[in-house]
């Protein structure tokens, strides 16, 4: 893998965690140097940081309070 690959790999722990948890991309960015943008999305998926993540999170949450609301509104 190139030198500067590794380095921003060092500078970004969470995207070096991926490759480590998932070999296969040390093979995709040794061959291939500009994967490294798919691996970022990758990373963003794998963290839950998408948009619709974040919607998901976000619903998730509301429905919770609407929930806790409703129980405590009929003491």
């Amino acid at each position: 893998m190139r030198k500067e690959i590794i380095d921003y790999l060092d500078q970004r722990p969470d995207l070096k965690f991926i490759v480590r948890e998932h070999p296969d991309w040390y093979k995709k960015l040794s061959r291939n140097p500009a994967a490294i943008q798919e691996l970022e999305n990758e990373a963003k998926f794998f963290y839950g940081q998408t948009f619709g993540q974040k919607i998901d999170r976000l619903h998730g949450q509301i429905e919770t309070i609407s929930r806790l609301v409703q129980l405590f509104g009929k003491h």
